[in-house]
């Protein structure tokens, strides 16, 4: 009994500290927080959405057989980090994916787990080891995604243009001239003007054109660039596009249609739900809700640049848009540069299945005989050995390894290139 109350009335005296240490004000934050969750992200988000997109993947007739990827799970690391450091081994774990094929002509569907590829995995202080060898995959400060209003100085006049940048898909720029021409470049290939742009992208008559124009000024403007153009129906606005982007090829109606279609479909064409934000907010439009998560260009959009353009010309205090502020800039980290690489890796896989459907035996009712698997795994390689901003870790100390990691580049894939930085 005494015992105790001795060391319950010790434990009650104030505690008293002689040195000079202080408590701090704050706990430290995780310093490699935003690299961990991006990877996590990828991980739980991005792969399965990836995945879907792709589906389901048909032959070139629609006719034989159907594709899906149903599910995506990666599986437990091979080996732990000390070892793979001491046997000069990647940090991985197997991915899988259940696959579904349909064979239409037996009307056959069998499913079967895959073999994806061997997935390098983040460690726990948000590096990668491969082979052996700990590297960093630097976060990118890459100009953000949506439309850029800038000038050029024409004969003493300011004239206003727009850049549409996407997260992939086609640049355009819209550009006015000093006779109150306006006319498109569609990455960096000839120009033309912006009535069969707005006729492609879906206005058939010259009064939806001009409907679409909320202002009187725009309605003017528009209305002298539908006289002047000599490009007066939608098929004729296809094969215009189509001659300026593919100059040579022998043009049809039919050809210049499929080929506009697919250049905004969804699977070539993304604005990002970062770009999309952008935009949504620069014209007081909804940020929430269906509107706000479509993430391919619609007429209106189109419409709506071109009007402000024409405002912007008609305004002597209008200023064009800072590109090098911060605001326009954004960091993309690990797991958003990774899942570029591998929906390239998926979209080769595409093409190779939709060969391979239309060369094989249509009694093939096994997944595994139509999947390879090759051009993902190649991407996932590439990505950490040969991309700029995937380094080899400074390892001096604690301190240059976390500088490291919260280093921001503007060079890489998407960003300045050294020789015109």
């Amino acid at each position: 009994m005494h015992k105790q109350s001795v060391s319950q009335s010790i434990a009650l005296r104030p505690k008293k500290t002689f040195s000079k240490w202080r408590e701090p004000l704050t706990t430290l934050p995780n310093l490699v927080k935003n690299q961990i969750d991006s990877y996590q992200i990828l991980i739980d988000r991005d792969m399965p959405l990836i995945l879907q997109e792709f589906n389901p993947m048909m032959d070139y007739t629609e006719k034989k057989f159907a594709l899906e990827f149903v599910a995506v799970e990666l599986g437990v690391p091979k080996h732990t980090e000390v070892y793979t450091k001491e046997n000069k081994l990647t940090y991985e774990a197997p991915m899988r994916a259940r696959v579904r094929l349909t064979n239409k002509t037996l009307g056959t569907v069998k499913e079967q787990e895959i073999f994806m590829a061997d997935f390098p995995m983040m460690t726990v202080h948000g590096t990668f080891i491969i082979n052996g060898v700990e590297r960093v995959v630097v976060p990118q400060l890459a100009r953000s995604f949506g439309v850029f209003f800038d000038i050029d100085d024409i004969k003493g006049g300011r004239y206003f243009g727009a850049k549409i940048i996407p997260n992939r898909g086609v640049w355009i720029e819209l550009l006015s001239e000093p006779d109150d021409n306006l006319i498109v470049r569609i990455d960096k290939k000839r120009k033309f003007g912006v009535v069969p742009l707005l006729r492609a992208m879906g206005y058939a008559s010259d009064e939806a054109i001009i409907k679409a124009f909320k202002t009187e000024k725009g309605k003017n403007v528009i209305k002298t660039l539908i006289e002047k153009e000599s490009v007066k129906t939608v098929q004729e606005s296809y094969i215009e596009v189509y001659k300026k982007l593919r100059d040579g090829d022998l043009a049809t109606a039919e050809n210049a249609k499929d080929f506009f279609t697919a250049m905004f479909s969804p699977e070539r064409y993304d604005l990002s739900p970062v770009g999309r934000f952008r935009m949504n907010k620069r014209f007081g439009m909804s940020t929430e809700g269906k509107e706000a998560e479509r993430r391919t260009l619609s007429k209106d959009d189109i419409a709506m640049i071109i009007e402000h353009i024409i405002t912007l010309n008609n305004d002597k205090d209008a200023v064009e848009d800072d590109i090098d502020h911060m605001g326009s800039r954004r960091v993309r980290y690990v797991g958003e540069m990774m899942a570029a690489s591998i929906r390239k890796g998926m979209l080769q896989m595409k093409r190779n299945i939709q060969d391979k459907m239309s060369v094989i035996d249509t009694s093939t009712t096994l997944p595994v005989t139509i999947v390879n698997q090759r051009p993902l795994q190649a991407r996932i390689k590439e990505f950490f050995t040969t991309n700029q901003l995937s380094q080899l870790m400074v390892q001096e100390n604690l301190l240059a390894e976390v500088e490291h990691l919260r280093t921001l580049s503007a060079l890489g894939p998407g960003g300045l290139t050294r020789e015109r930085a």
